[in-house]
């Protein structure tokens, strides 16, 4: 392993701050009540959440979601589906096994993504 210099690593951090926040700020309102939506149902997940779901829970036509959850992966920050179906990683949390498995203050456990 290589030690990176601070100024590097700073530099690094902010860019994909940066990036990140670039990417918040082309949501629409209900992309991001959707986003809200699966991260805050990832934390008490057991399977990966589907689109149907999303759906059915929000209200919002089936194809509406489906987009929605197209664009929020190909951006890369939010969400990802290792099958191509079911959402089982959105930051923070991921239903895999990574390594880190986190406590919330309400007692839910969970992967850190």
């Amino acid at each position: 392993m290589m030690r990176i210099p601070p100024l590097l690593s700073e530099k690094g951090a902010k860019k994909g701050e940066k990036g990140a926040m670039a990417n918040a700020d082309c949501l629409s309102k209900e992309e991001r009540r959707v986003h809200h939506f699966i991260v805050m149902k990832m934390a008490v997940a057991k399977e990966p959440i589907t689109p149907k779901l999303i759906a059915n829970e929000l209200d919002i036509p089936y194809e509406t979601v489906h987009g929605i959850i197209n664009k929020l992966e190909n951006l890369k920050t939010f969400i990802y589906r290792s099958d191509g179906k079911g959402i089982n990683w959105a930051y923070p949390f991921s239903l895999e096994d990574t390594g880190f498995r986190m406590t919330a203050s309400s007692g839910e456990q969970f992967f850190a993504a």
